[in-house]
């Protein structure tokens, strides 16, 4: 991730500090790199113009610059410099070249235990630093903590809390990290208190002595109900560190030993400098550059990538990318799989999915309540966006050039950030026939030749069209196309799944069938093949090796996906099946379909069931809603349906099933099939957008769901409920799902898109954009791809 100079928009002086250059930006706002007058470098973060306008945000922003800078210590990253009350609210931090403890076990293996215990040692001082000044963090984790040439340093105490209860987040908000967060946190049982901070070092030395982290990998709501309910994976562990890791994880908060008991375990005079061994030492090295930065143009090394530093200056020249359609991207070793691992089946699985239903309701709740997490950019750049691996070099016999930007691109809120356009000198008929936009990248596919025969997917940086990497295709555009953890999924353009950062390779997935969907069930991937004679139609492999796990016949319609259970309903009549995602192990049957044909299946994770929709040979539906552990049948829809075929999807909000059919939007409850409400609704293509795989989903945020009541309206409603929270008339004929983030709603009519306040529906702006063909948006704003050659980015309101 580079930074770009700064541009006429940006400020040349917050306070003493004159920046250099821009570093990056983020939900709350951008990051530059500064010096004092006095020579040192700073980091400064500063507030978007949207939020400083919110005195609630203000006021946050105001007590957690305060608890930020009352914190001092050897092991801690100092607070130099802020002013909350300014125009453009800033805090500036002391710069560390260095690189995340998450970095340093990746480079270097898990650390041996005389490491782990110097490294408890520090960060047992920073605790009593933190706590001293009356705080508690509430968010260490690995990637808080800094390894420099000093050693350790914690980072981040901008969603500290007051140890005098005078908190910085609102009643109800959970703040933290999953995997690493207190019992006590999640279920706001109690108070948060220092051991809470005692029970995420537990789990930092976990990971730092086996690189791996004691709840696991999962989603979010997964990490949240394991850290209530389950105890720790332990046993990688060394036992010589284990009575302490597993004394800090103790799920009540009283019998967890103390910031000075860890002290005294962990404590040696003649502990080991173990950051100035290999390879640590070359890393720390490289990123310690940033410390003789002086000049304009002096490399700044920033852990993973060598960034450039430079004195204001004119904004940029437009620039032109050569990409290479046949270039493919170098194969490494596989990756580890970014999908969580299955739940196994328990007695108690039924109440652990409401329970971690619950949890995924209180999870969602992080985004909003870690805004000032990363006030030191070192973390703020690394774990955010990993540099990308090689690429092959580029095959000049066949090019195709994407201009990058425009004289008129700025960083200015709701501006044009950068335009892509495929170069017509080429007279090729290439189109960019889809758009996908996941974390930090932009992923294209182009289409190339007489009849689209052969085509190229292009990833780039969604901050400024970067390149990172390339790979010729098929020509199809792709339906079934997404993104699963960092893992692209694009087989039906021939493309093996891929690294969304790097393009490596994950396995080698059959590339030449053309899928007709494909889903993930915990470690497997899951393809239908249009049926070969003597193949099977669908396929089951590892997600991170690629290689074979099982197969079966039946060439079914998309399946419905809890954890690693896979619900197949392949015929008339036949019943539907439930597979375990890695073995393909039939786990139970449901034969309460009769003669009904099943027309669309989805999961219902809050209730731990899936939803069927059997239609008679009448075009008439009921709901069938079955026990995902036990296959029994836990509910009969009351209600019959009248079933459009190509028109119907099932989904959920939350507790409550959703439904379209026939052009309305059906709302149902997930435990009784009871009826709940429904509404008419524009049409299935404009108002669920196709998630990975190929399934439609509805589109929910904030706890509502939007959709288009008619051809130029948005309406939210209550999913509960059926309340209507707000609708909004704009102009035009809506032809695409609204696209959510950031709090911000961005419908596209064809001719422009209007960015609305998700809350309240209150319009924020809209662009003129002609021939709006795919939508989609980010915490920086929105992207659209526009008639069949160009790509723009536009910053958020």
């Amino acid at each position: 991730m580079r930074p770009e100079p700064l541009l006429p928009d940006d400020p040349e002086r917050f306070g003493t500090v004159r920046l250099l250059g821009r570093l990056g930006a983020g939900g709350m706002g951008r990051v530059y790199l500064g010096r004092t007058d006095g020579g040192r470098l700073v980091a400064v973060k500063t507030v978007h113009a949207h939020l400083a306008a919110d005195p609630r945000f203000r006021e946050r922003f105001r007590r957690e610059t305060a608890a930020a800078r009352a914190v001092t210590g050897a092991h801690t990253a100092a607070v130099l410099d802020a002013d909350p009350e300014s125009a453009v609210p800033w805090l500036a931090t002391a710069y560390l070249p260095g690189i995340t403890l998450r970095r340093a076990v990746a480079a270097s293996g898990p650390l041996a235990v005389p490491v782990v215990r110097a490294l408890g040692a520090a960060l047992a001082e920073a605790l009593t630093s933190i706590h001293g000044a009356g705080l508690v963090h509430r968010d260490l984790k690995p990637s808080n903590v800094m390894v420099t040439t000093d050693g350790p340093r914690v980072i981040d105490f901008g969603i500290a809390r007051a140890v005098s209860g005078d908190g910085l987040t609102a009643a109800g908000d959970l703040v933290g990290t999953p995997g690493f967060i207190a019992p006590e946190q999640i279920t706001g049982d109690g108070p948060v208190t220092a051991a809470a901070d005692l029970f995420a070092l537990g789990a930092v030395l976990t990971f730092a002595a086996t690189g791996r982290e004691p709840f696991g990998d999962g989603t979010a709501a997964i990490l949240l109900y394991r850290a209530v309910h389950e105890e720790p994976e332990l046993t990688r562990v060394p036992e010589a560190l284990r009575g302490l890791v597993a004394a800090c994880l103790r799920k009540d908060p009283a019998r967890r030993p103390s910031v000075p008991a860890v002290l005294e375990r962990t404590a040696d005079p003649g502990a080991p400098l173990w950051w100035r061994e290999e390879p640590l030492r070359s890393l720390l090295a490289e990123a310690g550059a940033a410390g003789t930065a002086g000049t304009p143009g002096t490399s700044i090394t920033s852990g993973t990538s060598v960034t450039s530093v430079t004195e204001p200056a004119a904004p940029p020249r437009v620039r032109t990318a050569v990409l290479t359609p046949p270039g493919t991207v170098k194969a490494t070793a596989p990756l580890p799989s970014p999908l969580a691992p299955p739940l196994p089946p328990s007695p108690a699985y039924a109440e652990r999915l409401r329970q971690v239903g619950r949890l995924a309701r209180r999870s969602a709740l992080l985004v909003a309540g870690s805004g000032f997490a990363a006030v030191c950019v070192a973390a703020f750049l690394r774990d955010t966006d990993p540099d990308p691996g090689p690429a092959d070099p580029p095959d000049k016999s066949a090019q195709l050039s994407l201009r990058k930007g425009s004289p008129a691109a700025t960083s200015a809120p709701g501006g044009l950030r950068w335009t892509l356009t495929v170069d017509a000198l080429l007279g090729d008929g290439a189109d960019i026939d889809g758009l996908l936009v996941a974390g930090s990248t932009v992923v294209l596919h182009l289409a190339r030749g007489p009849g689209a025969t052969f085509g190229s997917v292009h990833a780039r940086a969604t901050a400024d069209a970067s390149p990172r990497w390339e790979r010729s295709t098929g020509g199809a555009a792709p339906a079934l196309w997404g993104v699963t953890g960092r893992t692209l999924l694009a087989g039906e353009v021939g493309m093996p799944a891929v690294d969304l950062l790097s393009g490596t390779a994950h396995g080698a997935v059959d590339d030449t069938l053309s899928a007709r969907w494909f889903a993930v069930a915990g470690p497997a991937l899951v393809l239908a093949y249009e049926p070969r004679t003597g193949e099977k139609a669908v396929r089951a492999v590892d997600a991170r090796t690629g290689a074979a796990l099982w197969s079966r016949d039946e060439s079914p319609r998309p399946p419905a996906v809890l954890g690693d259970a896979l619900l197949l309903a392949p015929a008339l009549g036949s019943g539907a099946r439930c597979l375990e995602g890695a073995s393909g192990r039939a786990r139970w049957t449901y034969a309460g379909l009769g003669d009904d044909d099943p027309a669309a299946l989805a999961a219902l994770p809050g209730a731990g069931r899936f939803a069927l929709l059997a239609t008679d040979g009448a075009g008439r539906g009921r709901l069938h809603l079955v026990d995902v552990r036990t296959g029994e049948r836990a509910a009969l829809g009351p209600r019959a349906y009248t079933v459009t075929p190509g028109t119907t999807a099932l989904g959920h909000a939350g507790t409550t099933g959703l439904l379209f059919t026939s052009g309305r939007l059906h709302a149902f409850s997930a435990t009784t099939g009871e009826p709940l409400w429904d509404r008419a609704s524009l049409g299935l293509e404009a108002g669920w957008p196709a998630r990975a795989g190929g399934a439609r989903a509805p589109v929910t945020a904030g706890g509502l769901v939007l959709h288009w009541a008619g051809p130029g309206t948005l309406q939210a409603l209550d999913p509960a409920t059926g309340e209507e929270h707000w609708r909004r008339a704009v102009s035009g004929v809506a032809r695409l799902p609204p696209a959510v983030a950031g709090g911000t709603v961005y419908a596209a009519t064809g001719e422009r898109c209007t960015a609305l306040r998700l809350t309240t529906g209150e319009p924020l702006r809209t662009w003129e954009v002609r021939d709006i063909r795919g939508l989609a948006a980010d915490g920086a704003g929105w992207y659209a791809r526009t008639g069949k050659a160009t790509v723009r980015a536009y910053n958020s309101p």
